[in-house]
């Protein structure tokens, strides 16, 4: 069956205007020369499912979901891809014979710019270290898992959470690190990924000391705003490789663009510096509201 002329797709979440998805999809749209449009759509949690329903009724081909809205998204849908499966939540449904099918690309956008960073044979040769017990953290710790990495330390500032967690996927090659002992957790990894909110513009900076990890490690913050966090500035002082959460923003949009427009954006196409411009508005914008 061939596509519409004109597919329309969307980011759900509540809050929703801060998502920064509509200028990437749009970005990717205009440059493909693709008719369609990508777009803002705010859900009520208490309305979500029956809207995530009602999209089989409407043309809009899909939509990428946000906090709060995961955990409804995964439940509303009539199948759950493999990835969603493992996560337990979705972050992308989508039409597929007349079905909603619900999809996470949390894997492939974590794992897609870290194999571009590193040489995979360290990471399926040294353990590596998960700060962090939410969602965010489940989608890390499954790439990590199905790159073969040996060993997965877990810590977060609730030290239940991370057993729980590491309980949940009950592996002997996971287990949780209490956060009092957090200093000594990095010692002989190879990657240390910050999947929490800490050091998120406007929350309270991670509270982490890298001095003890090894000069080949590399240092994965998921946040993107800001660019540079207080977490990567320390590692950057310490001589250590880093990596960004603005690159796994884009790489987890582009299997979410294939899903909705049909077609894999190239990656060639990088909306990196129409992000960055967008943030340092955001940026200033907020300076000026505070200074007002």
């Amino acid at each position: 069956m061939s596509r519409p002329l004109f597919n329309l797709a969307g980011v759900c979440g509540w809050p929703i205007h801060h998502s920064l998805s509509p200028l990437i999809h749009n970005y990717w749209l205009k440059e493909m020369g693709l008719k369609g449009a990508y777009v803002h759509f705010a859900v009520r949690p208490d309305e979500a499912v029956s809207a995530f329903k009602s999209l089989k009724r409407t043309s809009i081909s899909g939509v990428n979901v946000t906090l709060p809205l995961k955990g409804l998204a995964f439940e509303s849908a009539d199948e759950r891809t493999s990835d969603a499966q493992r996560l337990g939540v979705a972050n992308c449904l989508f039409k597929r014979n007349g079905n909603l099918v619900a999809h996470n690309t949390d894997l492939e956008g974590f794992a897609a710019p870290l194999v571009q960073k590193t040489d995979i044979r360290v990471l399926t040769n040294n353990p590596s270290l998960v700060i962090g017990t939410g969602g965010a953290a489940r989608a890390v710790i499954g790439a990590l898992l199905s790159l073969g990495v040996p060993e997965i330390r877990i810590c977060g500032r609730t030290d239940q959470y991370a057993k729980d967690l590491a309980s949940d996927i009950d592996l002997p090659s996971l287990y949780a690190i209490p956060w009092a002992e957090r200093k000594n957790a990095v010692v002989g990894t190879s990657l240390i990924v910050n999947a929490s909110a800490g050091g998120m513009t406007g929350k309270p900076a991670l509270s982490f000391d890298l001095s003890n990890a090894g000069s080949e490690a590399l240092v994965y913050d998921l946040i993107y705003t800001p660019r540079v966090t207080p977490l990567l500035k320390q590692a950057e002082n310490l001589g250590l490789k880093t990596l960004g959460g603005l690159e796994m923003l884009i790489a987890q949009a582009r299997p979410s663009f294939k899903h909705f427009y049909g077609e894999t954006p190239p990656i060639e196409l990088d909306p990196t510096s129409l992000i960055l411009e967008a943030l340092e508005k955001n940026r200033l914008r907020k300076k000026d509201q505070e200074a007002a």
